[in-house]
């Protein structure tokens, strides 16, 4: 950007002498003072941004104000997103949410079983045997041993319309909990494809601006070459570099948004999604 501003204000320069001289109208030197005033606006909300992120790293580090580094400019890495040639559900099964959701669907699974569990016929073999001898000595006699079948029976057959209320209950919420199940891992796969396809979006826009930025060099290295051979004028060899800073300004921001893209697809993918994990014992150790 700074670049970007020497050019424009060389040319506010160049055209005000011009214009003192009487060579140039007052309308030229005022469009070049009003794009060096734009690169201002720019550059000032630019430092603007890093000093609100420099704070609000200060904050989440708990440091004072002279214990942070300055933050300094450094080129962006390379984007490293990419999908995954097969999207199996070993990898969607790192997402937290599909986690959660299968969980959900096994602990209703369980409590189905406890309601199919409450129509047996439940008992205490020792409440059925007792003894009945009104005096000690006849205790341990066979003959006063007895079968109680009362206590520690129960017969859910007397119980029948409330378990199978619950059974019911049970399957309709499992079955709900299984629809909520399939539709999470349908906006999962979703996530997933539209992440894929920003990033090859963004990464076949990128070439292309490389490609741009190779034919306005080319367009520059040619005023410059026509300027140190005094075949064309100093100005008109510094105007030709703004297209191709601005040219790299586009693609360092087309780099950024690939860079975000990519974060976001390690996201949908649950984190910690490299494309050189699959297929290996990495994607197997997430199975659910």
């Amino acid at each position: 950007m700074r670049q970007l501003r020497e050019v424009r204000a060389f040319e506010l320069d160049t055209r005000s002498a011009r214009h003192k001289r009487g060579l140039e109208a007052l309308t030229q030197t005022a469009q070049a003072r009003s794009q060096l005033l734009a690169i201002d606006q720019q550059i000032a909300s630019s430092e603007e941004q890093i000093v609100h992120a420099r704070e609000a790293l200060r904050a989440l580090a708990g440091v004072g104000a002279d214990d942070l580094p300055a933050i300094v400019p450094v080129p962006l890495p390379a984007p490293s997103g990419s999908l995954p040639s097969t999207l199996s559900y070993e990898l969607l099964a790192r997402r937290p949410d599909l986690q959660a959701m299968r969980w959900l669907v096994q602990a209703s699974f369980d409590k189905i079983d406890a309601s199919k569990a409450a129509f047996y016929p439940s008992f205490d073999i020792t409440a059925f045997f007792g003894f009945n001898a009104l005096r000690m000595r006849d205790l341990f006699l066979h003959s006063s041993q007895q079968i109680n079948l009362i206590p520690g029976l129960t017969l859910p057959i007397f119980d029948g319309g409330r378990l199978n209320a619950n059974l019911h209950g049970a399957r309709t919420a499992s079955n709900t909990l299984i629809e909520q199940y399939d539709q999470a891992v349908l906006d999962a796969v979703r996530d997933v494809a539209q992440s894929g396809s920003a990033i090859d979006d963004l990464d076949h826009r990128a070439h292309l601006q490389r490609d741009r930025i190779d034919a306005l060099r080319f367009a520059s290295d040619s005023a410059e070459a026509g300027y140190q051979t005094g075949l064309g004028d100093r100005m008109s060899a510094m105007q030709a570099k703004a297209p191709v800073i601005a040219g790299r300004l586009e693609l360092v921001q087309l780099t950024g948004d690939e860079i975000e893209a990519g974060i976001v697809l390690t996201r949908a993918l649950g984190g910690g999604y490299r494309s050189d994990d699959l297929p290996g014992a990495s994607a197997s150790t997430n199975k659910p």
